[in-house]
């Protein structure tokens, strides 16, 4: 559908335009794009109103191909392109604007229509790359990337040094959520690694030393071994390098990819090296994560093929297995209350199964005849989202059940809901669940701490779910071309507190 305007000249807003695209959500706003216009259109939800401020993003030629919050949504990352292939004055830049569109943008030269940004978990680097699909060029480098440091404000752009492997994925082993100095230490430099996995092979870059020469290592040349996940070991007294784990697919083996100093051989300058070694694990391993024992660095993997746990001394590469009731895919590790105090605890699950099995790490070398215990669900798991330490939301996918799952009783409590369970549609606030699915006319508020559920009706359907966590506000975006949006008080739920507001994302354009 297009909108017409009156104007005259040369003015953007004269002809037609098509429909706003978005929103995009940061920490106070939404926000939609309006490429014709050249602006984002920056939505703040107040106590009783919607304030809207316009961010022009360049002159004639200019569009942005895809939008991107940073990590704590206190602003939003564009991607500039030209909008048309014929021009060559218009140079891609990424752009960071703040979370409500007051104040000017910062914009990085990154020289390529890059398709795909990464960002680390402690939100300071945004990495771009091709990684998930092809750009809008003729031809493209695929292995090109650009680093940006949002805090330093650095750019850093270069070429991957491997072996010819297209770049498939971007992480970040060596970032920590919310670490104030981000790396492992290698010898005596504390580096921060960023992985970036290709087909057979892995390059690691120190972006912090741009000067440091690329890691590459590459570890098959007939596909035996396309690496997926990576996990990092630091060092300590039990096993003194830090150590790269790194795991594929239909493989019997974890590649272990030991970090070391290796100062360049003519300037003296500190570099770093690796030494590659396999551990074998088994059949597979679907998932991995590490465990310190009484003295024994452990790599646990999960073997879906023999339903089992393994762990793996990575010194000796001496291994035993526990037995699971069912097979796994997934793992992950939290802290659970014993009569002795605190003791680390793996989680176990599969989509598709029923069983979610726990297993106290305490002495786990000593306990080879330990059994896991078993939480079953009704219907079979299609996801499973973790709130927080002591419970998680498992949804079986189209039935609209949900399971409640809390660790410290080991208690499984069913919901049912009317549309299917998507995590981008629900959030947690304190001991409170916000639900509010695409296509339903209700939002929903369940109390985790006495499972009471509870919904409030919407005047139409929802199009997409939103939570404001600068405000606690929840925002449910309606399908109109004009904008149409209902504004919830997360701790109160319920329509006495909440309103709706229309026609905002065309307003003043009539004036201008």
């Amino acid at each position: 559908m297009l909108f017409a305007v009156a104007a005259c000249g040369d003015d953007p807003y004269d002809g037609e335009f098509e429909p706003v695209q978005g929103p995009a959500q940061t920490d106070t706003s939404l926000v939609w794009v309006e490429n014709d216009l050249r602006e984002l259109v920056f939505v703040t939800p107040e106590d009783d109103h919607v304030s809207v401020r316009r961010a022009s993003f360049g002159g004639e030629g200019r569009r942005i191909a895809w939008t991107r919050p940073t990590v704590e949504g206190d602003g939003l990352l564009a991607l500039i392109e030209p909008d048309d292939d014929k021009l060559e004055d218009v140079e891609e830049q990424l752009l960071v604007f703040p979370s409500n569109g007051d104040g000017d943008f910062v914009a990085y030269d990154v020289m390529a229509p890059f398709t795909s940004l990464t960002l680390s978990p402690d939100g300071r680097l945004a990495v771009l790359h091709f990684a998930g699909g092809e750009g809008s060029g003729v031809i493209q480098n695929a292995n090109q990337v650009a680093v940006v440091d949002l805090e330093s404000q650095a750019l850093f752009p270069f070429t991957l040094n491997g072996f010819g492997g297209v770049l498939r994925s971007v992480e970040f082993p060596a970032q920590r959520d919310g670490s104030a100095t981000p790396g492992v230490m290698v010898g005596d430099t504390r580096r921060n690694i960023v992985a970036f996995l290709a087909s057979e092979e892995i390059v690691l870059v120190d972006v912090a030393d741009s000067a440091a020469d690329q890691v590459a290592v590459r570890f098959s040349t007939d596909g035996s071994f396309a690496p997926r996940a990576t996990l990092l070991r630091p060092a300590d007294d039990i096993f003194p390098n830090p150590v790269l784990f790194l795991r594929a697919d239909q493989a019997s083996d974890v590649a272990m990819v030991t970090l070391v100093d290796k100062p360049d051989v003519v300037s003296g300058a500190a570099g770093f090296s690796a030494q590659i070694s396999l551990l074998p694990i088994g059949n597979q391993a679907a998932d991995f994560v590490t465990h310190n024992g009484e003295g024994v660095p452990y790599l646990v993997t999960l073997d879906p093929n023999r339903s089992s746990i393994v762990f793996a001394d990575i010194r000796t590469q001496e291994s035993f297995s526990v037995a699971l009731t069912a097979t796994a895919n997934h793992l992950f590790v939290r802290e659970h209350d014993v009569a002795t105090g605190t003791v680390p605890q793996l989680v176990a699950w599969a989509e598709g199964g029923r069983a979610i099995h726990t297993l106290d790490l305490d002495g786990i070398g000593d306990a080879l005849g330990r059994s896991p215990r078993r939480l079953t669900v009704q219907n079979a798991i299609q996801d499973l989202v973790v709130l927080d330490n002591d419970r998680a939301l498992a949804s079986s996918g189209s039935d609209g059940v949900l399971f409640v799952i809390d660790f410290r009783t080991e208690q499984v409590t069913p919901l049912t809901t009317q549309q299917q369970f998507d995590p981008g549609n629900a959030h947690i606030q304190g001991d409170t669940l916000l639900l509010g699915a695409q296509g339903q006319a209700s939002l929903s508020s369940i109390d985790l701490v006495t499972l009471n559920p509870e919904s409030m009706a919407l005047d139409v359907p929802i199009a997409s779910f939103h939570f404001l966590p600068a405000s606690a506000k929840v925002a449910v975006v309606h399908d109109h071309r004009a904008g149409y949006v209902t504004v919830a008080d997360a701790t109160d739920l319920s329509r006495s507190t909440s309103y709706s507001a229309w026609g905002f994302l065309y307003e003043g354009v009539y004036e201008r």
